[in-house]
């Protein structure tokens, strides 16, 4: 059975929010499974290599054996093809695991029009708007290393960095973003209750984390729509 998948990648601000779409249909034309997925900051043709990679992780998953890849993008699709140089160091990391996960399936690239590509175009958007799947913190295994900026604002290290202000109870990674809760809020809000119960042997550099919010300072972070 010949089964054909389609990707699309976009980004607002390139870079900016961005999301990922990708389809299959059987041989029949049917659709067996989709899905729209929430990328944080990229450019677009980052989030054009993460559609094709969030397709053909699923075709592993599914044991695929062939594949038609269908996408409207020329840079992404002539690049997997190795008609076109990877000149861009993050390309190239995404192109080298985008090959990875094509591993054992006979993969066809196809180029197709943008008109011929609406669906998958359809799930990226969905996936900016907020519509998508929401991001699975269980699918980030990486620990939160959190550094103190200033009063209650920390930067929340691991595979990303995101900026956690516990005062207004707000936090720029895309989790927060799309339900209104992360494991990085709540991670610098127990350091924050674990700081305010040793006061007597707080660093002096840290008094505005305990004493109110006078040393805090807004920062520009998405909250939730």
């Amino acid at each position: 059975m010949t089964v054909t998948g389609y990707f699309d990648g976009a980004s607002r601000g390139n870079p900016g929010p961005a999301g990922a779409g990708a389809v299959l249909y059987d041989g029949d034309g049917r659709e067996i499974w989709s899905e729209a997925r929430p990328l944080g900051a990229r450019t677009n043709n980052e989030a054009e290599y993460e559609a094709l990679i969030l397709l053909l992780e699923e075709a592993q998953r599914r044991k695929m054996t062939a594949l038609t890849v269908c996408g409207d993008s020329q840079l992404v699709i002539r690049q997997m093809r190795r008609e076109w140089k990877i000149r861009e160091p993050r390309l190239a990391e995404l192109a080298r695991k985008a090959r990875s996960s094509a591993a054992g399936i006979d993969v066809t690239y196809q180029w197709v029009p943008r008109e011929q590509n609406v669906r998958a175009d359809a799930l990226s958007n969905e996936a900016l708007d907020g519509r998508g799947r929401d991001v699975d913190e269980k699918e980030v295994p990486d620990a939160v290393s959190l550094d103190p900026v200033e009063g209650a604002i920390f930067l929340a290290r691991g595979s990303e960095t995101y900026a956690v202000d516990v005062a207004h109870d707000s936090c720029s990674c895309p989790a927060f973003r799309h339900r209104g809760r992360c494991k990085h809020l709540d991670a610098a809000r127990q350091r924050m209750k674990d700081v305010s119960c040793r006061v007597s042997s707080c660093p002096p550099s840290w008094p505005g984390m305990i004493h109110g919010e006078s040393m805090v300072r807004k920062a520009h972070i998405d909250r939730p729509k």
